[in-house]
């Protein structure tokens, strides 16, 4: 193995081993500002019906699950989203 060969090794490796800041923080910030605005801007029941909704995937599976419409479910899942939205915009002009 001559010095070029070591110093190329070198360098692949001091890239792999590199400083990475974000490595105990590893989801990205987007995903930790909504779990934020669930935990923290959501009142129990909205933050409970977006849990089940998530865990759901459907307005009908979610109507069922809880004895009410679909529709009752769509209203009030699109109301909770229009709040997240919301609350995130805020998030962002307030970090820029």
């Amino acid at each position: 193995m001559n010095e070029e060969e070591v110093a190329r090794d070198y360098k692949s490796i001091a890239q792999d081993y590199a400083y990475d800041p974000d490595i105990m923080n590893p989801e990205p910030e987007r995903i930790a500002r909504v779990k934020y605005i669930v935990n923290h801007k959501l009142n129990q029941v909205d933050k409970t019906l977006i849990i089940l909704y998530a865990d759901c995937q459907s307005y009908r599976k979610l109507g069922k699950r809880l004895g009410l419409s679909h529709t009752t479910v769509a209203v009030e899942i699109n109301r909770i989203k229009k709040i997240i939205k919301e609350e995130y915009n805020k998030l962002e002009e307030k970090d820029k």
